[in-house]
């Protein structure tokens, strides 16, 4: 994945700024021939804000999953927004959505598996999109609640 931007500074001189990520998770900030190493905020999700000084213009470039978006000055380029800095994922979050997935897995196969992966996707969005974390817990607690059930019921069923 490759996105370029050209950003022109207070003074008329014209920056080259490119994001590259490959698939295995590297990425790298160039700024006019200027090579810099990115890593992720999160060992889950991939998260970056990196901040670009040239002269006449801060710079942001922030990075959440595969969404790239460029703040020059306090607002992004595509939109217009203004720019906000990312706020990182709560560590209990990162907790229950494992032990949905794994726990999900070992308890009831694919099935459990699939409900914590989607329950925990929820949760990620509803936590970056700066809405109710309560929710996001509740969301989490209540998919493994649903896998150790669907566990005694395919128990009792096999039984």
């Amino acid at each position: 994945m490759t996105n370029s931007w050209s950003v022109t500074d207070s003074m008329g001189n014209v920056h080259q700024i490119t994001f590259t990520k490959n698939a295995f998770g590297k990425a790298k900030c160039i700024v006019d021939g200027d090579t810099y190493k990115m890593k992720s905020k999160n060992w889950v999700i991939w998260m970056a804000d990196h901040q670009i000084s040239i002269p006449g213009a801060e710079c942001n470039l922030v990075v959440i999953g595969n969404k790239v978006r460029l703040a020059v000055n306090g607002t992004y380029l595509e939109d217009g927004t203004p720019y906000e800095p990312i706020r990182n994922i709560p560590a209990w979050v990162n907790v229950l959505a494992a032990v949905d997935a794994f726990g999900g897995y070992f308890m009831c196969g694919i099935i459990g598996l699939a409900i914590g992966v989607v329950a925990s996707l929820l949760a990620y969005k509803m936590v970056l999109d700066k809405k109710n974390t309560g929710a996001a817990a509740a969301i989490l607690i209540v998919a493994l609640v649903l896998e150790v059930v669907l566990m005694f019921v395919v128990g009792i069923l096999l039984a």
